[in-house]
């Protein structure tokens, strides 16, 4: 027995409902605040989250390993997105456009939407970096991003140290990117047992990034704490936190955008 033709249109418009309520759910998903472990064993390629964020519209992070002699090229130019690279272990061979440098841990550099780049392995070991691709809510903005320095590279070992009454820092830069309207970056030096400052929010999303030593996080009330290699997600206004609760001095990217 045939289905009757209203039958079959019922059941293709439930099918199609049924499409687009799961591409609604996958587009406003985002990114939860709290902890991300650095995995004892990790794959190459190691991906943390692909969502969404109050601010950015798509939100990749994960890490990659490239072992000696290996090269990592751009094959798409994004037309849209910014990417920050954050390198972990090793040394690491950048050429964004004409920029060429090699830079070792704590190192970093943000590369504009269209902007081709490549990356390997600086000498005879494998490297690990942190790679972040985001997409802004609003239009990409260019001009403001090339007003405003372009595509960079940050050498850590070119970075002044700040001491202060708790430790000290390193800052990266603050500025406006072709896809924020304001993005910091600095690493903090932490002593041990104190904390950086009292729990507070701002409309900013922030990423902390633990290099080295332990430290405790909290964010909207629950500690989360941390290891080397591991990152704590602050959402905009989740009020947040963090102390040195190790040994001996900390160390941690804090980064915020919006």
């Amino acid at each position: 027995m045939k289905p009757h033709p209203s039958d079959l249109m019922k059941a293709i418009y439930f099918f199609a409902l049924i499409f687009a309520l799961n591409g609604a759910v996958a587009q406003t998903a985002k990114v939860s605040s709290g902890l991300y472990k650095w995995p004892p064993e990790r794959a190459r390629h190691q991906m943390y989250f692909k969502a969404g964020s109050t601010f950015f519209e798509s939100f990749d992070m994960y890490t990659e390993t490239l072992m000696a002699g290996e090269i990592k090229t751009s094959s798409d130019v994004w037309a849209e997105k910014e990417v920050l690279i954050i390198v972990k272990e090793g040394e690491l061979a950048l050429e964004i456009g004409d920029q060429k440098k090699t830079v070792g841990p704590g190192s970093v550099a943000l590369i504009m939407p269209g902007e081709k780049f490549s990356c390997r392995s600086g000498n005879s070991s494998p490297v690990v970096f942190y790679d972040l691709q985001f997409k802004s809510k609003s239009p990409v903005d260019v001009a403001r991003g090339k007003s405003n320095g372009g595509s960079f590279i940050v050498d850590w070992d070119e970075l002044s140290f700040k001491k202060s009454d708790v430790g000290g820092r390193r800052d990266y830069f603050n500025k406006p990117t072709a896809t924020c309207t304001k993005f910091e970056m600095h690493v903090t030096t932490l002593n041990e047992g104190l904390p950086s400052h009292a729990p507070h929010e701002h409309a900013e999303e922030e990423i902390i990034l633990l290099m080295k030593g332990n430290a405790t996080m909290n964010v909207a009330g629950k500690d989360y704490p941390m290891a080397p290699g591991d990152f704590v997600f602050a959402a905009s206004h989740d009020f947040h936190g963090i102390r040195n609760s190790g040994k001996g001095q900390c160390e941690y990217f804090a980064f915020q955008w919006k």
